[in-house]
């Protein structure tokens, strides 16, 4: 174990990773912590104390001796993506699966003792220490939360890469690209972040093991060029989600392109996870419709997840934007619905691009309260606040174009469809409601059909699925830009087509259910918000329990709020509605002393009298 000088103030200590101190005097910063041995040697280079770990990522020989430090007084931050696998590991453990196990994913690399954390190192953020800015880029691939720290440090431009790639374009590890059982999502990862350290233009790579890359573009070039050739190996090596990348569709790595639609409309196409958008103007400014991740790999909703992850969104698309389309802002992002991989980017855009949000009021109420709201499926953790929020059949400009804008509440709940008049054409941009599916037709062949999409889940109420025939038919569109698959013509007898197929739906679930149909087909007549909170005991919280009668009558609706030991949170309270109608009830609620770690509170409904048992539940996160 040695020193060695990379800079003015900056040493590299070799241990079980490269530990690099970065100096101010007597104090210093450390990028990754190895086995800890670093702080017995600080006096060589004139250092007496630690201030800061910055993690790369989460592996055991780049921070089993993390808490040596922190004992000596240094605080610790690591990636906002593996915060969990730090200061929960001891957790991790008891919960992570062994037997009948086939995620990959090189987690068994965690610590076996909790880190704790001070900072997280936000993706796209800056780390600020003394006179050094630290940009967060995030660096997917040997393992989902790894991180790039880069920064300018004696003049270089310097990017402590972790172990994304080692000197030459080689890989430190080959078997950390695997993340379900198989694959190698790991390589398409690796792709797109060495794509993205490119365009940082660092003089310098520092790596966690091997020599100082002095070549980073040329290295991750090499890299990319090795992992292209690993995907053209075919075998079901290189995966997107559950799908593998055939030949034919290696044309979108190493980074997907746009299409052009018409003069002033861009897809991203047909190989991003989720459909979206550009509207560009002759202003230079763009208008984004959705903005979700670039491959569904992203999504990270198989196998390979791990109990603590979040959906990590990596940026796509928009270095094309500007070299190529000429855009010079993006001022608006307009959100058909609610789902997480059509909104994963918004908060990129919001923060970094200046970009206002604007979503009709359904969408935007769960979109700027999530946690209230995520007892419906695909909700993204992180607020999304809505800078102008619209009404059912609002009509607005957006510079040269306007728009009209309507509640069509199909595949969820919280849904709408934009339309405009582009280049000529009605175009209606209709999120997950509209697809084209193939079916059987009557002599025995496949042809095409229009179909709505159905989650249940999702609030799935049959008087849902008219309201989006009746927007369609109000909006009468020369195109559909859907918000996966291909783009659809559109004309009257597609129109028919669709509100065929939910007529159809309907008499078949009728008759499945019985009447009254809406009451038995509704999941969520019921819902209690927020639906996730912490609190302390002692501490008073307000709930609203959110109810709608789906019964062809006037009802009376009791309830009241049980813990999780079923006793009673609160008293019973009384809601009458007439059919059709929608009501709240208003809850206060005590926490009691005791309640540890996670509680379920539950709400007991009467209708007219007769339980239905606790229908409904939040979750109560109880900070001791």
């Amino acid at each position: 174990m040695t020193w060695t000088q990379i800079s003015e103030s900056v040493h590299r200590w070799r241990d079980t990773c490269h530990v690099y101190a970065i100096v101010r005097g007597t104090h210093c910063l450390l990028i990754d912590a190895g086995s800890g041995h670093v702080l017995d040697h600080l006096e060589e280079i004139g250092v007496t104390s630690v201030d800061w770990v910055l993690h790369t990522h989460h592996h055991r020989d780049q921070c089993w001796g993390t808490n040596k430090l922190r004992a000596a007084g240094a605080k610790v931050a690591v990636p906002e993506h593996e915060h969990h696998l730090f200061d929960n590991a001891e957790l991790f453990w008891q919960h992570k699966r062994l037997y009948d196990n086939y995620n990959d994913r090189s987690t068994f690399n965690t610590v076996g003792q909790n880190i704790a954390v001070d900072c997280d190192l936000e993706d796209y953020e800056s780390f600020t220490w003394e006179d050094i800015e630290f940009f967060v880029l995030p660096a997917k691939g040997h393992t989902h939360g790894s991180s790039t720290l880069v920064t300018t440090i004696d003049g270089i431009r310097l990017a402590f890469t972790g172990d994304l790639l080692a000197q030459g374009g080689t890989l430190h590890e080959y078997h950390s690209l695997e993340y379900n059982y198989g694959d190698r999502q790991g390589a398409l990862f690796t792709l797109q972040s060495c794509q993205a350290l490119r365009r940082e233009s660092p003089d310098l790579a520092l790596p966690s093991h091997g020599e100082v890359i002095t070549d980073p573009s040329g290295d991750c070039a090499r890299l990319e060029s090795r992992l292209m050739d690993l995907a053209h190996l075919g075998a079901g090596v290189l995966m997107m989600g559950n799908h593998s990348i055939t030949p034919h569709g290696l044309h979108i790595l190493p980074e997907p392109r746009f299409i052009q639609v018409s003069r002033h409309l861009l897809w991203g196409g047909p190989h991003t996870c989720s459909n979206f958008y550009v509207l560009l103007s002759q202003s230079g400014a763009a208008c984004f419709i959705d903005y979700g991740h670039s491959f569904s790999a992203h999504m990270a909703t198989g196998g390979e997840r791990e109990d603590g992850d979040r959906m990590r969104f990596i940026v796509h698309h928009l270095d094309e934007l500007r070299e190529r389309w000429g855009v010079t802002s993006i001022d608006t992002v307009l959100i058909t619905h609610i789902h997480d991989d059509h909104t994963a980017g918004v908060p990129y855009l919001q923060r970094h691009e200046g970009t206002e949000a604007w979503a009709l009021d359904e969408v935007a109420q769960v979109l700027e309260d999530p946690a209230a709201w995520v007892s419906t499926p695909c909700t993204l953790a992180t607020p999304i606040p809505i800078s102008r929020h619209f009404s059912d059949g609002d009509h607005f400009q957006w510079k040269e174009y306007a728009f009209e804008i309507w509640h069509a509440p199909g595949q969820t709940e919280f849904h709408s469809v934009f339309a405009a008049t582009i280049d000529g054409k009605k175009v209606a941009f209709t999120g997950d409601n509209i697809f084209l599916a193939e079916a059987p037709d009557q002599t025995g062949g496949i042809e095409p059909r229009i179909y709505q999409t159905t989650v249940l889940r999702n609030s799935y109420q049959l008087a849902m699925h008219q309201k989006c025939a009746d927007v369609m038919d109000e909006i009468a569109p020369d195109l559909v830009c859907p918000g996966h698959r291909q783009l659809i013509p559109w004309d009257p007898s597609k129109s028919v087509e669709y509100r065929d197929f939910i007529n159809r739906q309907e008499r078949i679930v009728r008759s499945l259910v019985g009447e009254p149909a809406e009451d038995r087909v509704d999941l969520f007549w019921a819902r209690l918000r927020p639906y996730l909170t912490s609190a302390i005991p002692g501490e008073h919280l307000t709930y609203r329990l959110m109810l709608r009668n789906n019964h062809e009558r006037h009802v009376r609706l009791s309830a009241r709020l049980l813990w999780s030991d079923n006793s009673d949170a609160t008293e019973l309270m009384t809601l009458d509605l007439n059919e059709a109608d929608r009501g709240d009830l208003i809850f206060d609620v005590s926490v009691p002393a005791g309640l540890q770690g996670r509680q379920l509170l539950t709400a007991e409904i009467l209708v007219d009298g007769i339980s239905r048992g606790p229908v409904t539940e939040a979750v109560l996160e109880i900070q001791n």
